[in-house]
Formats: C-alpha cells, sequence, structure tokens
C-alpha cells in the first residue's frame, strides 16, 4: 500500500495544490488520514483499506478543473459545483487506475474506488458502510477549523446546517461522532470569536 499511496500522492497532490488556494490538497490529506483512523477503531467493519484510501485521494479531485487558485469561496458556489467535480473526480481516477502499479487491485475494488468517488458527495443517498465512512471523514476534515481558509459567516452557517441536520445523523461510527463534537464545539468557537472582535 505504501507505493501505491505514494503514486496517488504524486499523482493527484500536485493538481490539488492549484484548487481552491490549497484548500483540496490539505483537505485531501486529512480526510486520507480520518479514512486511517477509523478504520483503525473499527476493526469489526471489515473495510477495505486500499479501495478507501484510494477513494479518499481521489474524492476531490475533481475540483481542480472547476476552480482557480484565487477564487473566492463560498457554499452556493460549491454546492453547485458538487455533482460535476464528482463526474471529474471518478473519470480521473478510473483512468489512473489503468496504470501498473494497480494491477494488484481487483477489478471489483478498482470499480469500488471509482464509486465511492463518483457518490460521496450524494449525502441523502449515500447507504453503503464505505460509502458512509468516506463521507465521515470527508465531513470531519472539512470542519476543522485550524487548518482550512476560513467562511464567511453566512456560508459557514450554511455549512454548519447541512453538516448538523444532515451529514451528523448520517454517521455511524462512535469514533466519528465523538470526534465531531469537538470539531463542532471548535468550529462554534471560532466563529463566536469573530463576532466579538
Amino acid at each position: 500500500m505504501d507505493k501505491i499511496e505514494e503514486y496517488l500522492k504524486e499523482k493527484i497532490l500536485f493538481d490539488l495544490e492549484k484548487s481552491r488556494g490549497g484548500f483540496d490538497k490539505i483537505h485531501t490529506l486529512e480526510v486520507v488520514e480520518w479514512i486511517k483512523k477509523i478504520i483503525d477503531h473499527n476493526p469489526d467493519l471489515k473495510l477495505d483499506k486500499t479501495v478507501l484510501v484510494v477513494a479518499a485521494y481521489a474524492h476531490d479531485w475533481g475540483y481542480s478543473e472547476l476552480f482557480k487558485d484565487d477564487e473566492v469561496m463560498n457554499f452556493d458556489k460549491i454546492e453547485n459545483a458538487k455533482r460535476r467535480h464528482e463526474e471529474l473526480g471518478a473519470e480521473k481516477i478510473k483512468n489512473l487506475l489503468k496504470d501498473d502499479i494497480f494491477s494488484s487491485l481487483t477489478g471489483e475494488q478498482k470499480e469500488r474506488c471509482v464509486h465511492l468517488v463518483a457518490v460521496h458527495d450524494k449525502k441523502l443517498e449515500i447507504k453503503d458502510t464505505d460509502e458512509l465512512i468516506l463521507a465521515e471523514a470527508d465531513i470531519l476534515s472539512g470542519i476543522d477549523i485550524d487548518t482550512k481558509p476560513k467562511l464567511d459567516p453566512k456560508s459557514n452557517k450554511l455549512l454548519m446546517d447541512s453538516v448538523l441536520n444532515i451529514r451528523l445523523p448520517k454517521f455511524i461510527t462512535e469514533f466519528s461522532k465523538i470526534e465531531a463534537e469537538k470539531l463542532i464545539k471548535k468550529r462554534i468557537d471560532y466563529y463566536k470569536n469573530l463576532e466579538i472582535s
């Protein structure tokens, strides 16, 4: 897996450095780390770590085609690009998985990687365990205020409404629920301090 992961970094991260002010690179690396932590804390789920790590690296790859480095982000702009970024990302990872380094993966594993990238933001439709786990990792990174460009207060409110009302109720692991509580508290405190300033 180490060689595959290094190859994924080499092929994907350069594109993500240019997307949304570098946010997508930071976010992707965090999602990969969250995936690993969730898997480690939930061995009973018997998840395919290789598939989930590949999907985590590629999940937002499609944004690199849609956003310029200096483009100002807001909630609506990102929401409007979600479907297209899933399609583009799925196409990109499908092509990359043809490379020899992925020959140890079965056809089924490759198909699942592409599928996960293609559906990861369909928050009302995802239901399979691996789909939900990728979504958990994606949200945990997305709400972490420490390493991200900050959203304006209106966009933050829209994001948090979506997280609290749609995303969090779909969390299936206790580990992610506990981590989300900590991150949400930090985020709330950050935006409260902004109001006071």
